[in-house]
């Protein structure tokens, strides 16, 4: 008979000198428990890049199977990706044939994206590390389930709720807040994208409860965060988005609205004569881009030259402009602003034929 022990020691030594790749592919893959193999499934690597996310199937599931696709072909640019995520998507009955193995935008930031919407769970991995160029993408497996000897079980998706209070303790009541498995942001504006879950509104507590794997979430909902760099001193940075972890229950304080006081802005020419039908608008503070500047939500002035509105804490504003009906503008200066945000109220002159 023949010597088994070289054929054992080669063995041993591929596997020793192979990549390394984290958790080993699983022969079978079940949804809950050992009972229940999944009909359908399929695995994608994302590759988060600067405002684009490709995505390459590289794994299918037919009737608890799990089969690594050959010859995989990555998009150009592929390594240029910040880090990589792996989405496993699965379903209780048969699907179609992916109508192709690479997306060019793996996420969604409205709902989810169309080829995932023939599943009925996706599960979402923390990233990879980006020096393995998503490679390791088996090790991101065990991440939804447990293993059982060479079964992976996947957990099924479990409540999850999310607490949104006030500084100080107060609940976000009635808010609708669309909730989404996080993916990235790594964009020019900051927006959170991944696998939309849905809108949910929060209850009298504050609290909204979706069912979901224990992946990160992003709420899109926005929130203030206060700074003392404004020309006042305290400044109110409009933030876009709110990320939570995978637990179970989640409580996140934040101030989700400013307080509204009454302005007065009080125009003037040169000469002393009311600069009537003059508006008002202004840039932000914030993360994101595009929205930052616009219109303020005030009326035109009067012809007494005033403008008197009640609106949101000014504070939140890092410059604010006065417009005239001809359309020549005026900034308002930092001293001016100073005596508006503290004072509520201020009297500009404005030289109209020479600018300010």
């Amino acid at each position: 008979m023949p010597d088994p022990r070289p054929v054992t020691t080669l063995l041993l030594l591929a596997a020793i000198l192979a990549p390394a790749r984290g958790l080993p592919l699983t022969t079978r893959v079940f949804f809950g428990d050992s009972a229940h193999p999944v009909v359908a499934g399929e695995a994608w690597l994302v590759a988060d890049r600067w405002g684009t996310y490709p995505a390459v199937l590289v794994a299918t599931i037919r009737d608890g199977k799990l089969t690594e696709r050959d010859a995989l072909h990555f998009p150009e640019y592929w390594e240029q990706a910040f880090d990589y995520r792996l989405i496993l998507a699965v379903a209780t009955r048969p699907v179609r044939t992916p109508a192709a193995l690479v997306e060019d935008f793996g996420y969604g930031a409205i709902e989810a994206p169309e080829y995932l919407k023939r599943f009925s769970v996706v599960y979402l991995s923390p990233p990879l590390t980006a020096e393995k160029l998503g490679n390791d993408w088996p090790s991101a497996l065990e991440n939804f389930g447990h293993l059982n000897g060479t079964n992976l079980i996947l957990a099924a998706p479990g409540r999850r709720k999310v607490r949104l209070l006030y500084p100080g303790g107060a609940p976000l009541a009635g808010e609708r807040v669309p909730v989404s498995l996080f993916g990235s942001s790594e964009n020019h504006c900051g927006v959170a994208v991944g696998i939309h879950l849905g809108v949910f509104t929060t209850n009298a507590e504050g609290e909204l409860a979706v069912v979901a794997p224990n992946s990160s979430l992003a709420l899109g909902i926005g929130y203030f965060e206060e700074q003392s760099d404004g020309p006042a001193g305290t400044a109110f940075y409009q933030k876009q988005v709110v990320i939570v972890g995978g637990d179970a229950v989640t409580t996140v304080k934040h101030l989700w609205t400013l307080d509204k006081h009454d302005y007065i802005v009080r125009l003037r020419t040169a000469e002393n004569q009311p600069i009537a039908h003059a508006h008002l608008t202004g840039c932000i503070y914030s993360e994101g881009c595009g929205s930052g500047c616009g219109p303020v939500n005030a009326p035109e002035s009067d012809a007494y030259g005033t403008i008197r509105f009640r609106g949101e804490d000014l504070r939140v504003m890092r410059s604010l402009t006065v417009v005239s009906e001809s359309g020549k503008e005026r900034d308002l200066t930092d001293s001016e602003l100073i005596q508006l945000l503290s004072n509520y109220g201020v009297s500009l002159r404005w030289d109209l034929r020479n600018g300010m």
